[in-house]
């Protein structure tokens, strides 16, 4: 009876076996800073990479064909960031628009070459490995920190570029999270 009754389960299921556990995330490969390679794409919609306005600044049809560009820069589409609606915020939009001003707006690399979302992201949504603190720690000092310097009229605490420029004192590893909930980091 009971072997009936297994079976008549196994015919109601559609014979369907149970799905294979989720595959692991792939690994994250950090990659250093280097110069944006859409500086020419930027100037070609009116944009001087080494002086960018605020995001929420731009006309509509030049934030239009910025948008390409962040999602190129990302490796995503304009879903990555948008809801059903492009006008219904998301965490990610917050979060693009608070990088454009404090990133691309403050830092450039330290022989002056712009930034832009492609020049840390590469192609990646994900960017840092955060599975050890300590190996993290000293790739970001080797990699953002000595790598990068502020521009001459950034708008970020202390005097030099620093781990504080971006997390405060004390530092905060998570800030972005404030951003995602569409508030201002204590610290910047």
């Amino acid at each position: 009876m009971r072997r009936l009754a297994a079976l008549v389960l196994v015919a109601a299921c559609g014979g369907a076996k149970p799905s294979a556990p989720a595959a692991p995330a792939a690994p994250v490969v950090m990659r250093g800073p280097t110069p944006t390679e859409y500086g020419a794409a930027l100037q070609a919609i009116g944009l001087d990479p080494k002086n960018l306005p605020p995001l929420n600044k731009l006309p509509p049809e030049q934030l239009r064909k910025v948008m390409p560009l962040f999602a190129k820069s990302l490796g995503t589409k304009c879903e990555g960031c948008h809801a059903s609606s492009f006008d219904v915020r998301t965490p990610q939009m917050n979060v693009a628009e608070q990088m454009w001003t404090h990133f691309s707006g403050n830092l450039t690399l330290k022989d002056g070459s712009p930034l832009f979302c492609d020049s840390c992201h590469h192609g990646a949504t994900k960017v840092l490995d955060r599975s050890s603190d300590e190996k993290l720690f000293v790739w970001m000092d080797e990699n953002y920190v000595a790598k990068l310097a502020r521009k001459p009229d950034a708008q970020m605490p202390g005097k030099d570029h620093a781990c504080p420029s971006c997390h405060g004192e004390p530092g905060e590893m998570k800030f972005i999270h404030y951003w995602a909930e569409g508030k201002s980091f204590p610290h910047l």
